[in-house]
């Protein structure tokens, strides 16, 4: 498909982190959705156990839900790493605010699997920014009919976010890193 005069694959992995604080190496939860010819056909969905087990009861109560209980015996970014790093490694991935994302996962994989790796990437809400009364993932979703089913559970965002990448594709609207 041919987007912007650019020729553009439908082959990508959605990506979405929830965090215990604000440091970009806290991440608590990883979801991945993996697109090819434009279909879901993959996903994972993992809790990641944050440095320390770590995480801001404000973050827990207001945002994710997350608790140090639930991530206690879940695996270390580098052991979970290990799971779905076939998701990532060598794939063109989006986000919805990919700096954060891409921050996290470049952060985490330096510091605690020692690589230093690049990505293609595309940012959903620079995207869509312009097109409603904000880009935030809820109303994107709202006004382009995708359900959004838990906000802030990393899989429904990334699945969330997939959807709303593939509506930009096939709207034409030009996409942005």
């Amino acid at each position: 498909m041919q987007i912007n005069g650019v020729i553009m694959s439908l082959d990508f992995t959605a990506i979405d982190f929830e965090t215990a604080t604000k440091a970009h190496n806290s991440v608590c939860q990883v979801g991945l959705v993996r697109v090819e010819n434009g279909l879901i056909v993959n996903e994972y969905n993992g809790l990641i156990r944050p440095p320390n087990n770590y995480i801001w009861r404000w973050f827990s109560e207001t945002i994710h839900g997350i608790y140090p209980k639930d991530t206690v015996n879940a695996p270390s970014f580098a052991e979970s790493y290990l799971k779905w790093k076939h998701f990532v490694e060598g794939q063109t991935l989006v986000a919805h605010f990919a700096a954060f994302d891409m921050r996290c996962l470049r952060t985490c994989l330096k510091e605690f699997c020692g690589l230093d790796m690049e990505f293609k990437t595309y940012c959903t809400v620079k995207t869509w920014r312009g097109a409603f009364e904000n880009a935030k993932l809820d109303t994107c979703c709202k006004h382009l009919g995708i359900e959004l089913k838990k906000h802030h559970n990393a899989l429904y965002d990334a699945r969330a976010c997939a959807e709303i990448f593939l509506a930009a594709i096939r709207s034409g609207r030009r996409l942005k890193s």
